[in-house]
């Protein structure tokens, strides 16, 4: 990801928030909404907590730190018009946290979707 200018860095960080939290958030609630209305079932709330707040907290400082990063060498770039090795100099801070932040959004997807597999149906 380093290797990906600024402008590069932003504009995925902008992308991915739009689609995570539109799309993703979306259809995990038509999801939940599906099953414990039309199945019935009960999902246990603490995995479905833990799964999301993982999600949203990782997806979200994903991108914003995409976005910071990408803001700030993009000023660099073209405001202070330093040269392209130390914009990606500049950059190379946020790789490991965005890493990190993949990682918990990827973990919380994966508790929440065994959260919504393991839901228990209900006594009618």
């Amino acid at each position: 990801m380093v290797g990906g200018g600024a402008g590069t860095w932003f504009l995925v960080g902008y992308i991915l928030f739009a689609i995570i939290s539109v799309l993703g958030f979306g259809m995990i609630s038509s999801l939940v909404f599906a099953l414990e209305t039309h199945e019935g079932r009960r999902l246990n709330d603490r995995t479905m907590l833990i799964g999301l707040i993982l999600l949203f907290v990782g997806a979200v400082s994903g991108c914003l730190l995409l976005a910071v990063g990408g803001a700030s060498g993009g000023y660099a770039l073209i405001v202070q018009q330093v040269t392209a090795n130390a914009v990606q100099n500049m950059l190379s801070p946020y790789v490991n946290p965005i890493t990190a932040a993949a990682l918990a959004a990827v973990t919380g997807a994966a508790i929440t979707i065994y959260g919504m597999a393991t839901a228990k149906a209900t006594k009618r």
